[in-house]
Protein backbone atom coordinates (compact mmCIF):
# COMPACT_ATOMS: atom_id res chain seq x y z
CA UNK A 1 0.00 0.00 0.00
CA UNK A 2 1.50 3.38 -0.89
CA UNK A 3 1.17 6.67 1.27
CA UNK A 4 0.90 10.00 -0.64
CA UNK A 5 -0.31 13.49 -0.69
CA UNK A 6 -2.93 15.03 -1.98
CA UNK A 7 -4.38 18.56 -2.67
CA UNK A 8 -8.26 18.58 -2.36
CA UNK A 9 -11.10 20.83 -2.81
CA UNK A 10 -14.85 20.48 -0.78
CA UNK A 11 -17.52 22.88 0.72
CA UNK A 12 -19.04 22.13 4.04
CA UNK A 13 -20.48 24.39 6.87
CA UNK A 14 -18.76 25.84 9.95
CA UNK A 15 -19.61 27.83 12.64
CA UNK A 16 -16.75 30.22 13.06
CA UNK A 17 -16.56 32.76 15.95
CA UNK A 18 -15.05 35.81 15.41
CA UNK A 19 -13.28 37.96 18.24
CA UNK A 20 -15.72 40.10 18.91
CA UNK A 21 -18.55 37.09 19.34
CA UNK A 22 -15.69 35.35 21.72
CA UNK A 23 -15.48 38.92 23.66
CA UNK A 24 -18.88 38.99 23.73
CA UNK A 25 -19.83 35.79 25.29
CA UNK A 26 -17.13 36.05 28.07
CA UNK A 27 -18.18 39.85 29.15
CA UNK A 28 -22.17 38.04 29.02
CA UNK A 29 -20.58 35.50 31.97
CA UNK A 30 -18.34 37.99 33.88
CA UNK A 31 -20.33 39.03 37.46
CA UNK A 32 -19.82 42.87 38.21
CA UNK A 33 -16.08 42.42 40.08
CA UNK A 34 -14.34 40.35 37.39
CA UNK A 35 -15.93 42.63 34.82
CA UNK A 36 -14.47 45.74 36.28
CA UNK A 37 -10.78 43.76 36.26
CA UNK A 38 -11.18 43.10 32.89
CA UNK A 39 -12.19 46.54 31.85
CA UNK A 40 -9.32 47.88 33.84
CA UNK A 41 -6.50 45.85 32.09
CA UNK A 42 -8.29 47.34 28.49
CA UNK A 43 -7.70 50.72 30.31
CA UNK A 44 -4.58 49.91 30.93
CA UNK A 45 -3.34 48.79 27.63
CA UNK A 46 -5.19 50.89 25.04
CA UNK A 47 -4.29 54.69 24.37
CA UNK A 48 -7.31 55.34 22.96
CA UNK A 49 -9.57 54.90 26.67
CA UNK A 50 -9.44 57.38 29.90
CA UNK A 51 -11.14 56.04 32.63
CA UNK A 52 -11.96 57.44 35.94
CA UNK A 53 -14.59 56.41 38.43
CA UNK A 54 -17.96 58.19 38.90
CA UNK A 55 -20.24 58.06 41.66
CA UNK A 56 -24.13 58.54 40.76
CA UNK A 57 -26.43 59.72 42.91
CA UNK A 58 -30.29 58.20 43.36
CA UNK A 59 -31.24 61.79 42.00
CA UNK A 60 -29.71 61.18 39.08
CA UNK A 61 -32.11 60.02 36.30
CA UNK A 62 -30.51 60.65 32.88
CA UNK A 63 -28.93 62.98 31.14
CA UNK A 64 -30.28 66.82 30.48
CA UNK A 65 -30.83 68.08 27.11
CA UNK A 66 -28.38 70.50 27.38
CA UNK A 67 -25.65 68.75 29.35
CA UNK A 68 -22.11 68.98 28.57
CA UNK A 69 -20.71 66.54 26.43
CA UNK A 70 -18.25 64.23 28.28
CA UNK A 71 -14.27 65.82 28.55
CA UNK A 72 -12.16 65.02 26.19
CA UNK A 73 -15.05 63.35 23.19
CA UNK A 74 -14.68 64.30 19.67
CA UNK A 75 -17.22 67.23 19.80
CA UNK A 76 -15.18 69.21 22.41
CA UNK A 77 -12.52 69.60 19.58
CA UNK A 78 -12.63 73.32 18.44
CA UNK A 79 -10.68 72.27 15.12
CA UNK A 80 -11.73 71.79 11.91
CA UNK A 81 -12.04 68.00 10.83
CA UNK A 82 -9.73 66.37 8.50
CA UNK A 83 -10.18 62.96 6.68
CA UNK A 84 -9.21 60.77 9.45
CA UNK A 85 -12.26 62.49 11.74
CA UNK A 86 -14.97 60.49 9.31
CA UNK A 87 -14.19 57.14 10.12
CA UNK A 88 -16.88 54.98 10.85
CA UNK A 89 -14.97 53.70 13.99
CA UNK A 90 -14.23 56.61 15.39
CA UNK A 91 -18.12 58.11 15.11
CA UNK A 92 -19.10 54.49 16.49
CA UNK A 93 -16.81 54.93 19.41
CA UNK A 94 -17.89 58.52 20.21
CA UNK A 95 -21.42 57.06 20.20
CA UNK A 96 -20.59 54.04 22.26
CA UNK A 97 -18.90 56.36 25.03
CA UNK A 98 -21.79 58.29 25.33
CA UNK A 99 -24.61 55.50 25.92
CA UNK A 100 -21.57 54.30 28.35
CA UNK A 101 -21.49 57.45 30.35
CA UNK A 102 -25.42 57.50 30.79
CA UNK A 103 -26.26 58.08 34.44
CA UNK A 104 -29.94 56.38 33.65
CA UNK A 105 -28.55 53.06 32.89
CA UNK A 106 -25.27 53.23 35.09
CA UNK A 107 -26.98 54.06 38.06
CA UNK A 108 -26.96 51.75 41.64
CA UNK A 109 -29.27 52.16 44.26
CA UNK A 110 -28.51 53.82 47.03
CA UNK A 111 -25.39 55.05 45.77
CA UNK A 112 -24.42 58.06 48.28
CA UNK A 113 -22.21 60.64 47.29
CA UNK A 114 -18.72 60.62 48.58
CA UNK A 115 -17.30 63.74 50.95
CA UNK A 116 -14.08 63.74 49.69
CA UNK A 117 -10.46 61.29 50.59
CA UNK A 118 -11.03 61.13 53.86
CA UNK A 119 -14.40 59.86 53.54
CA UNK A 120 -13.45 56.78 51.14
CA UNK A 121 -10.48 56.09 52.95
CA UNK A 122 -12.61 55.79 56.16
CA UNK A 123 -15.17 53.56 54.15
CA UNK A 124 -11.91 51.59 52.70
CA UNK A 125 -10.89 50.81 56.49
CA UNK A 126 -14.86 50.12 57.68
CA UNK A 127 -15.23 47.36 54.77
CA UNK A 128 -11.79 45.74 54.96
CA UNK A 129 -12.04 42.07 57.14
CA UNK A 130 -9.39 41.62 59.44
CA UNK A 131 -7.03 38.69 58.32
CA UNK A 132 -8.25 34.87 58.98
CA UNK A 133 -5.80 32.62 61.43
CA UNK A 134 -5.78 29.31 59.72
CA UNK A 135 -6.20 26.49 62.12
CA UNK A 136 -2.50 25.47 61.15
CA UNK A 137 -0.95 28.97 62.22
CA UNK A 138 -3.18 28.88 65.45
CA UNK A 139 -1.61 25.32 66.44
CA UNK A 140 2.00 26.38 65.35
CA UNK A 141 2.12 29.19 67.31
CA UNK A 142 1.20 27.16 70.30
CA UNK A 143 3.91 24.68 69.81
CA UNK A 144 6.32 27.24 69.33
CA UNK A 145 5.83 28.41 72.78
CA UNK A 146 5.69 24.89 74.63
CA UNK A 147 8.62 23.72 76.09
CA UNK A 148 9.21 19.48 74.79
CA UNK A 149 11.86 18.75 73.64
CA UNK A 150 13.14 19.49 69.42
CA UNK A 151 12.37 16.19 68.39
CA UNK A 152 8.92 15.91 69.64
CA UNK A 153 7.71 19.30 68.65
CA UNK A 154 9.45 18.38 64.96
CA UNK A 155 6.97 14.83 65.41
CA UNK A 156 3.86 17.34 66.28
CA UNK A 157 4.43 19.91 63.11
CA UNK A 158 3.89 17.35 61.19
CA UNK A 159 0.87 16.52 62.88
CA UNK A 160 -0.62 19.25 62.80
CA UNK A 161 0.41 19.82 59.03
CA UNK A 162 -1.79 16.70 58.10
CA UNK A 163 -4.64 17.56 60.43
CA UNK A 164 -7.90 18.02 58.57
CA UNK A 165 -10.00 21.15 58.37
CA UNK A 166 -12.40 20.16 60.92
CA UNK A 167 -8.97 19.82 63.16
CA UNK A 168 -9.85 15.88 63.00
CA UNK A 169 -6.92 13.43 61.29
CA UNK A 170 -8.41 11.63 58.31
CA UNK A 171 -5.55 8.75 58.15
CA UNK A 172 -4.16 6.72 61.23
CA UNK A 173 -1.03 8.34 62.98
CA UNK A 174 1.89 6.10 62.06
CA UNK A 175 0.94 6.64 58.41
CA UNK A 176 1.64 10.13 58.55
CA UNK A 177 5.37 9.40 59.43
CA UNK A 178 5.60 6.41 56.87
CA UNK A 179 8.44 7.31 54.16
CA UNK A 180 9.61 4.49 51.54
CA UNK A 181 13.43 3.53 52.52
CA UNK A 182 15.24 0.85 50.25
CA UNK A 183 12.05 -0.12 49.22
CA UNK A 184 10.95 -1.05 52.84
CA UNK A 185 8.16 1.25 54.22
CA UNK A 186 9.45 2.59 57.28
CA UNK A 187 8.05 5.18 59.95
CA UNK A 188 11.26 7.79 59.74
CA UNK A 189 12.02 11.23 60.27
CA UNK A 190 15.62 12.66 59.98
CA UNK A 191 16.87 9.33 59.71
CA UNK A 192 16.00 8.06 62.48
CA UNK A 193 13.04 5.91 63.20
CA UNK A 194 9.95 6.76 64.81
CA UNK A 195 8.14 4.68 67.65
CA UNK A 196 4.51 4.25 68.40
CA UNK A 197 5.67 5.80 71.75
CA UNK A 198 6.72 8.70 69.92
CA UNK A 199 3.74 9.35 67.87
CA UNK A 200 1.52 9.14 70.96
CA UNK A 201 3.67 11.67 72.70
CA UNK A 202 3.30 14.04 69.88
CA UNK A 203 0.07 13.14 69.23
CA UNK A 204 -0.65 13.89 73.05
CA UNK A 205 0.91 17.46 72.42
CA UNK A 206 -1.31 18.38 69.78
CA UNK A 207 -4.46 17.44 71.18
CA UNK A 208 -3.44 19.90 74.62
CA UNK A 209 -3.77 22.84 72.62
CA UNK A 210 -6.52 24.91 72.18
CA UNK A 211 -9.59 24.65 70.79
CA UNK A 212 -10.34 21.53 72.84
CA UNK A 213 -10.79 18.21 71.02
CA UNK A 214 -8.25 19.03 67.84
CA UNK A 215 -6.26 16.35 67.26
CA UNK A 216 -8.81 14.28 67.66
CA UNK A 217 -9.12 10.79 65.00
CA UNK A 218 -12.57 10.26 65.21
CA UNK A 219 -15.80 12.03 66.18
CA UNK A 220 -15.86 9.83 69.61
CA UNK A 221 -12.16 10.99 70.52
CA UNK A 222 -13.26 14.63 69.70
CA UNK A 223 -16.19 14.79 72.16
CA UNK A 224 -14.29 13.05 74.96
CA UNK A 225 -11.78 15.11 74.35
CA UNK A 226 -13.81 18.45 74.97
CA UNK A 227 -15.52 16.37 78.04
CA UNK A 228 -12.41 15.95 79.42
CA UNK A 229 -11.10 19.50 79.17
CA UNK A 230 -14.55 20.72 81.51
CA UNK A 231 -14.47 21.22 85.21
CA UNK A 232 -17.10 18.85 86.88
CA UNK A 233 -17.49 15.09 87.02
CA UNK A 234 -19.02 13.95 83.49
CA UNK A 235 -18.62 10.59 83.71
CA UNK A 236 -21.80 9.63 82.89
CA UNK A 237 -21.65 11.46 79.53
CA UNK A 238 -18.35 10.19 78.98
CA UNK A 239 -20.17 6.36 78.94
CA UNK A 240 -22.88 7.87 76.91
CA UNK A 241 -19.85 9.03 74.12
CA UNK A 242 -17.96 5.71 74.54
CA UNK A 243 -20.99 2.85 74.34
CA UNK A 244 -24.07 4.83 72.65
CA UNK A 245 -22.68 7.26 70.37
CA UNK A 246 -24.44 5.72 67.53
CA UNK A 247 -27.64 5.40 69.30
CA UNK A 248 -27.68 9.36 70.31
CA UNK A 249 -26.82 10.10 66.46
CA UNK A 250 -30.70 7.97 66.34
CA UNK A 251 -32.69 9.74 69.13
CA UNK A 252 -32.72 6.00 70.29
CA UNK A 253 -32.95 7.52 74.04
CA UNK A 254 -35.42 4.55 75.98
CA UNK A 255 -32.67 2.23 74.26
CA UNK A 256 -29.87 3.76 76.08
CA UNK A 257 -32.01 4.41 79.48
CA UNK A 258 -33.16 0.47 79.27
CA UNK A 259 -29.41 -0.81 78.58
CA UNK A 260 -27.71 1.99 81.50
CA UNK A 261 -30.64 0.98 84.52
CA UNK A 262 -31.21 4.63 84.15
CA UNK A 263 -34.11 7.07 84.19
CA UNK A 264 -34.90 8.68 80.99
CA UNK A 265 -34.12 12.08 82.11
CA UNK A 266 -30.48 11.10 83.43
CA UNK A 267 -30.16 9.72 79.26
CA UNK A 268 -31.67 13.55 78.26
CA UNK A 269 -29.95 15.54 80.60
CA UNK A 270 -26.64 14.08 79.62
CA UNK A 271 -27.73 14.58 75.55
CA UNK A 272 -28.14 18.12 76.46
CA UNK A 273 -24.99 18.66 77.67
CA UNK A 274 -22.96 16.80 74.66
CA UNK A 275 -25.12 18.86 71.94
CA UNK A 276 -23.07 21.88 73.13
CA UNK A 277 -19.79 20.12 72.38
CA UNK A 278 -18.51 21.08 69.13
CA UNK A 279 -18.43 17.66 67.06
CA UNK A 280 -16.06 19.94 64.35
CA UNK A 281 -13.31 22.23 66.36
CA UNK A 282 -11.23 23.50 63.57
CA UNK A 283 -14.33 25.34 61.61
CA UNK A 284 -13.81 28.22 63.56
CA UNK A 285 -10.29 28.68 62.20
CA UNK A 286 -10.46 29.80 58.16
CA UNK A 287 -7.08 29.79 56.00
CA UNK A 288 -9.31 32.04 53.15
CA UNK A 289 -10.41 35.62 53.17
CA UNK A 290 -14.45 35.98 53.16
CA UNK A 291 -15.80 36.56 49.84
CA UNK A 292 -18.05 39.15 49.30
CA UNK A 293 -20.99 39.14 46.80
CA UNK A 294 -21.24 42.56 44.63
CA UNK A 295 -24.85 42.68 43.09
CA UNK A 296 -25.21 42.65 39.41
CA UNK A 297 -29.13 43.78 39.14
CA UNK A 298 -30.56 46.08 41.78
CA UNK A 299 -34.34 45.72 41.67
CA UNK A 300 -36.29 48.25 44.61
CA UNK A 301 -39.92 49.67 45.33
CA UNK A 302 -40.11 53.03 44.64
CA UNK A 303 -43.73 54.40 44.85
CA UNK A 304 -45.25 50.88 44.41
CA UNK A 305 -43.68 50.21 40.94
CA UNK A 306 -40.66 47.64 40.91
CA UNK A 307 -37.68 49.61 39.31
CA UNK A 308 -34.48 47.44 37.81
CA UNK A 309 -31.50 48.80 37.82
CA UNK A 310 -27.80 47.04 36.13
CA UNK A 311 -25.58 47.83 38.75
CA UNK A 312 -22.45 49.43 36.66
CA UNK A 313 -20.90 52.24 39.87
CA UNK A 314 -18.02 50.81 39.94
CA UNK A 315 -17.24 50.64 36.45
CA UNK A 316 -14.90 53.73 35.17
CA UNK A 317 -16.30 56.55 33.11
CA UNK A 318 -14.82 56.55 29.75
CA UNK A 319 -13.80 59.31 27.33
CA UNK A 320 -11.31 59.11 23.92
CA UNK A 321 -8.26 60.34 24.94
CA UNK A 322 -7.45 63.79 23.25
CA UNK A 323 -3.79 63.13 22.57
CA UNK A 324 -4.12 59.82 20.46
CA UNK A 325 -7.04 61.89 18.26
CA UNK A 326 -4.14 64.98 17.78
CA UNK A 327 -1.95 62.34 16.82
CA UNK A 328 -4.28 60.46 14.53
CA UNK A 329 -5.00 63.73 12.55
CA UNK A 330 -1.49 64.46 11.88
CA UNK A 331 -0.90 60.74 10.04
CA UNK A 332 -1.43 59.96 6.71
CA UNK A 333 -3.94 56.99 5.76
CA UNK A 334 -1.19 54.85 4.60
CA UNK A 335 0.81 55.35 7.93
CA UNK A 336 1.73 52.71 9.99
CA UNK A 337 1.07 54.29 13.28
CA UNK A 338 -2.43 55.35 12.36
CA UNK A 339 -3.31 51.70 11.66
CA UNK A 340 -1.79 50.58 14.94
CA UNK A 341 -4.40 53.12 16.39
CA UNK A 342 -7.53 52.45 14.38
CA UNK A 343 -7.01 48.70 15.28
CA UNK A 344 -6.86 49.76 19.33
CA UNK A 345 -10.51 51.67 18.28
CA UNK A 346 -11.44 48.22 16.97
CA UNK A 347 -10.58 46.79 20.18
CA UNK A 348 -12.35 49.57 22.36
CA UNK A 349 -15.45 49.59 20.29
CA UNK A 350 -15.61 45.80 20.33
CA UNK A 351 -15.31 46.13 24.51
CA UNK A 352 -17.50 48.62 25.03
CA UNK A 353 -20.16 46.78 22.78
CA UNK A 354 -19.81 43.49 24.47
CA UNK A 355 -20.74 45.27 28.27
CA UNK A 356 -23.52 47.50 26.77
CA UNK A 357 -24.90 44.35 25.17
CA UNK A 358 -24.34 42.14 28.54
CA UNK A 359 -26.44 45.07 30.22
CA UNK A 360 -28.92 45.07 27.98
CA UNK A 361 -29.27 41.46 28.27
CA UNK A 362 -29.38 41.63 31.96
CA UNK A 363 -31.81 44.13 31.73
CA UNK A 364 -33.93 41.96 29.94
CA UNK A 365 -34.18 38.88 31.43
CA UNK A 366 -34.50 40.63 34.63
CA UNK A 367 -37.59 42.41 33.57
CA UNK A 368 -39.20 38.95 32.82
CA UNK A 369 -38.05 37.64 36.19
CA UNK A 370 -39.81 40.63 37.53
CA UNK A 371 -42.51 40.47 35.50
CA UNK A 372 -43.00 36.42 36.17
CA UNK A 373 -42.15 36.61 39.39
CA UNK A 374 -43.96 39.36 40.86
CA UNK A 375 -45.82 37.69 43.79
CA UNK A 376 -41.93 36.95 45.38
CA UNK A 377 -41.39 40.34 45.26
CA UNK A 378 -44.18 41.63 46.57
CA UNK A 379 -44.74 38.42 49.52
CA UNK A 380 -41.83 36.70 49.25
CA UNK A 381 -40.18 33.28 48.96
CA UNK A 382 -42.73 31.38 49.52
CA UNK A 383 -44.81 33.27 46.53
CA UNK A 384 -42.26 32.09 44.04
CA UNK A 385 -43.30 30.23 41.21
CA UNK A 386 -42.03 27.35 38.55
CA UNK A 387 -40.15 28.94 35.98
CA UNK A 388 -37.53 27.58 33.43
CA UNK A 389 -35.01 29.37 31.56
CA UNK A 390 -36.30 28.37 28.28
CA UNK A 391 -39.55 30.31 29.11
CA UNK A 392 -37.55 33.87 29.27
CA UNK A 393 -35.32 32.61 26.83
CA UNK A 394 -38.95 32.83 24.75
CA UNK A 395 -40.16 35.57 25.73
CA UNK A 396 -36.83 37.98 24.80
CA UNK A 397 -35.71 35.85 21.52
CA UNK A 398 -32.68 34.52 22.88
CA UNK A 399 -31.08 31.54 23.33
CA UNK A 400 -31.40 29.22 26.32
CA UNK A 401 -27.76 29.10 27.00
CA UNK A 402 -27.14 32.46 26.60
CA UNK A 403 -29.60 33.21 28.69
CA UNK A 404 -27.97 30.56 31.06
CA UNK A 405 -24.76 32.33 30.63
CA UNK A 406 -25.99 35.78 31.57
CA UNK A 407 -27.06 34.13 34.69
CA UNK A 408 -23.80 32.21 35.86
CA UNK A 409 -22.59 33.79 38.56
CA UNK A 410 -24.36 36.85 38.92
CA UNK A 411 -26.95 37.86 41.96
CA UNK A 412 -29.33 40.32 42.15
CA UNK A 413 -30.35 42.59 45.17
CA UNK A 414 -34.29 42.38 45.67
CA UNK A 415 -36.86 43.94 48.45
CA UNK A 416 -36.63 40.60 49.87
CA UNK A 417 -33.06 40.09 50.42
CA UNK A 418 -30.17 38.97 47.71
CA UNK A 419 -30.07 36.08 46.16
CA UNK A 420 -28.47 34.28 43.34
CA UNK A 421 -30.23 35.07 39.44
CA UNK A 422 -30.97 31.61 39.18
CA UNK A 423 -32.57 31.24 42.50
CA UNK A 424 -35.50 32.62 40.76
CA UNK A 425 -35.51 29.53 38.04
CA UNK A 426 -37.28 26.28 39.39
CA UNK A 427 -39.63 23.25 38.27
CA UNK A 428 -42.86 22.48 40.63
CA UNK A 429 -46.19 21.00 40.88
CA UNK A 430 -49.47 22.27 39.34
CA UNK A 431 -52.22 22.46 42.06
CA UNK A 432 -55.56 20.69 41.96
CA UNK A 433 -57.28 23.89 41.18
CA UNK A 434 -55.11 24.46 38.09
CA UNK A 435 -52.17 27.05 40.13
CA UNK A 436 -48.93 26.29 40.20
CA UNK A 437 -46.69 26.07 43.36
CA UNK A 438 -42.58 25.99 42.73
CA UNK A 439 -40.33 23.43 44.67
CA UNK A 440 -38.77 26.30 47.00
CA UNK A 441 -42.38 27.53 47.84
CA UNK A 442 -42.99 23.63 48.72
CA UNK A 443 -40.06 23.03 50.98
CA UNK A 444 -40.63 26.37 52.52
CA UNK A 445 -43.72 24.97 53.81
CA UNK A 446 -42.24 21.36 54.51
CA UNK A 447 -39.70 23.40 56.99
CA UNK A 448 -42.64 25.53 58.32
CA UNK A 449 -44.59 22.54 59.29
CA UNK A 450 -41.77 20.90 60.78
CA UNK A 451 -41.16 24.06 62.64
CA UNK A 452 -44.83 24.02 64.17
CA UNK A 453 -45.27 20.62 64.83
CA UNK A 454 -45.51 18.82 68.20
CA UNK A 455 -42.02 17.54 69.01
CA UNK A 456 -43.68 15.07 70.99
CA UNK A 457 -45.39 13.20 67.90
CA UNK A 458 -43.73 14.72 65.31
CA UNK A 459 -44.95 14.47 61.58
CA UNK A 460 -44.25 12.22 59.12
CA UNK A 461 -43.67 11.93 55.75
CA UNK A 462 -46.87 10.39 55.36
CA UNK A 463 -48.31 13.00 57.83
CA UNK A 464 -46.84 15.83 55.95
CA UNK A 465 -48.14 14.71 52.03
CA UNK A 466 -51.61 14.18 53.83
CA UNK A 467 -51.44 18.17 54.86
CA UNK A 468 -49.62 19.33 51.86
CA UNK A 469 -52.58 17.48 49.52
CA UNK A 470 -55.06 19.49 52.08
CA UNK A 471 -53.74 22.33 50.17
CA UNK A 472 -54.11 21.06 47.05
CA UNK A 473 -50.90 19.78 46.03
CA UNK A 474 -50.50 16.36 44.85
CA UNK A 475 -46.83 15.35 46.01
CA UNK A 476 -45.13 12.06 46.68
CA UNK A 477 -43.96 11.33 50.09
CA UNK A 478 -40.70 9.88 48.68
CA UNK A 479 -40.36 13.58 47.08
CA UNK A 480 -40.89 15.02 50.79
CA UNK A 481 -38.17 13.21 52.02
CA UNK A 482 -35.91 14.23 48.91
CA UNK A 483 -36.96 17.90 50.31
CA UNK A 484 -36.33 17.34 53.78
CA UNK A 485 -32.84 15.94 53.39
CA UNK A 486 -32.10 19.12 51.43
CA UNK A 487 -33.37 21.11 53.93
CA UNK A 488 -31.51 18.86 56.78
CA UNK A 489 -34.40 18.01 58.30
CA UNK A 490 -33.98 14.73 60.32
CA UNK A 491 -36.51 12.23 60.12
CA UNK A 492 -39.28 12.22 62.62
CA UNK A 493 -37.92 9.37 64.55
CA UNK A 494 -35.10 11.62 65.18
CA UNK A 495 -36.59 14.86 66.08
CA UNK A 496 -38.89 13.25 68.58
CA UNK A 497 -38.64 14.58 72.09
CA UNK A 498 -38.94 12.26 74.81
Amino acid sequence: MQLAQTLSQRMDQRLVMTRQMIQSIEMLQLPLMDLQQNINQELSSNPWLDGAEIELTPTQEGPTPDAAPVQGQVDDDPRPATDGDDDPKLRRLEMLVKEWNDPATRQSSGSMPRGGDEDSKLEAMQNTAAPTTSLEEHLMGQLHLSKEEQRLKDLAEILIGSLGADGIFKIPIMDIFYKTDGGVRRCVIDGDDVSEDEADLALTLVQGFEPAGVGARDLKECLLLQLRRMKGDYSFEEQLISEHLDDLSHNRLPKIAKEMDVDLEDVKGGLEIIAHLNPRPGRAFGGTRPQYVVPDVVVEEIEGDLIIRINEHSLPALRISQDSLDMLRREPKDSPVREYFMNKVGSAVWLMESVIQRRNTLYKITQQIVEIQKPFFEHGPSALKPLMMQEVAERIHMHVSTVSRALAGKYIQTPQGLFPMKYFFTSGFSTADGESESNRAIMLKIQEMVKAENKDEPLSDQEIVARLRAENIDIARRTVAKYREKLNIPSSRQRKAY
